[in-house]
């Protein structure tokens, strides 16, 4: 009987480590907690293998982020406006957007609409180390591609009330507090989707959201309407 308890207490032991190793691997934890909670389909390599198989688009227009970006159809909300090209991959972050910059720059894009953020915050990076990233990407594709507008889109409100989510509100309006003076210091636009999209509590509005995060279409309407004065 005693040697049946060592042997399962090595084994438990065996398998619990193993387990951990594994989801440390992963991303730790909080992150495995998240893609269990969340339903993040792990596809984010597919798609940045696809868009690097493109064919270069000079003179593209793109918005490029994470799924809030995705998730919208902007070639055929601008459908009169050529190469609008979508560049947003769920679960991105400042920086998967920085490593994905070569096959941005390649298209050699005369506007680029950026919006990243809300998943390290979720990923509880602190902000200044977002902040440091962001203005990495900002000077990078000032270095590279002087003539593109770059605009920079405020992240987007949450609602926690109808879905438990690991930020708040404070956070990403700390976050956009530093979005603002990133433009305020490169004197570029800066697009505050924010407040256009929240109810009187300041929670991201039920009329644009079922999940608390994510768009519907009359939310993608009222974000085309505030970016499209730079599409003209």
């Amino acid at each position: 009987m005693k040697r049946f308890l060592i042997f399962s207490l090595i084994i438990n032991v065996l398998l619990i480590s193993g387990i951990s190793y594994s989801v440390n691997r992963m991303g730790g934890w909080r992150y495995a907690f998240y893609r269990l909670r969340y339903g993040e389909s792990g596809m984010y390599a597919h798609r940045k293998s696809l868009f690097e198989r493109m064919p270069d688009r000079p003179g593209a227009v793109v918005f490029l982020g994470d799924s809030q970006i995705e998730q919208g159809e902007w070639q055929e909300m601008f459908y009169d406006v050529p190469n609008v090209l979508n560049r947003g991959i769920s679960g991105d972050n400042v920086d998967g957007v920085w490593e994905r910059l070569n096959e941005i720059m390649r298209h050699k894009p005369v506007k680029i609409f950026l919006l990243v953020g809300v998943n390290d915050l979720f990923w509880e990076k602190p902000i200044p180390d977002i902040e440091t990233r962001y203005r990495e990407i900002v000077q990078r594709i000032r270095r590279e591609q002087p003539d593109a507008q770059l605009i920079l889109l405020s992240i987007l409100p949450l609602n926690r009330k109808i879905r438990s989510l690991p930020a708040d509100n404070a956070a990403v309006q700390a976050l956009n507090a530093r979005i603002v003076q990133i433009a305020h210091d490169y004197a570029m636009p800066y697009v505050n989707l924010y407040d256009q999209l929240t109810d009187a509590a300041g929670n991201l509005s039920t009329q644009f959201t079922t999940d608390g995060i994510h768009l519907n279409g009359l939310g993608y309407l009222v974000w085309k309407k505030q970016v499209e004065e730079y599409l003209k």
